[in-house]
């Protein structure tokens, strides 16, 4: 029997907790898997998985901004769309 294709999974990176609880619940009413984290940091120590998938960035976090992470992102070699 085959397996089922991998689930697809949307990241969120965002400072406010409030706004990474709205935001895993709207995910989740609509049956998609999120995984929230509160920091970029907190992000790069997380194995991304080998799914379909991308990242709901905040534009203004402390220290590193959105816009300067995803460069980082993307000289890691980590390539996933960011919203």
């Amino acid at each position: 029997m085959a397996e089922p294709p991998p689930k697809p999974v949307v990241f969120v990176v965002d400072d406010d907790p409030s706004m990474r609880q709205a935001l895993g619940r709207l995910f989740k009413s609509v049956n998609i898997a999120v995984e929230a984290f509160s920091s970029t940091a907190d992000l790069l120590r997380h194995d991304f998985p080998n799914v379909p998938s991308c990242l709901v960035l905040d534009v203004r976090l402390p220290g590193l901004s959105g816009l300067d992470f995803q460069c980082t992102l993307a000289s890691t070699g980590i390539m996933i769309p960011i919203i």
